[in-house]
């Protein structure tokens, strides 16, 4: 028996074929929406926290900015 070295953990292949990688796709797919959603979320967020100059100070901004957040990330599951 020879021994491995390429250090990849036995069982692993690099390029998956067939179902496997509409399956890794697939993944992929969801990984990028949820991204997406987070960066909604954090978008959200950071404008409901901005002081804007020009306007009188609104205690209940941050609040709907936290409510769509959740929302936003409530919608893609997470």
């Amino acid at each position: 028996m020879t021994p491995d070295t390429t250090g990849d953990p036995p069982g692993v292949t690099l390029h998956p074929t067939g179902r496997d990688l509409e399956s890794a796709v697939e993944r992929v797919e969801l990984l990028e929406a949820q991204v997406q959603a987070l960066g909604q979320a954090i978008r959200a967020l950071i404008q409901g926290l901005e002081e804007i100059p020009d306007q009188e100070p609104d205690p209940k901004r941050s609040a709907r900015a936290a409510r769509l957040a959740h929302e936003l990330l409530l919608a893609q599951g997470l």
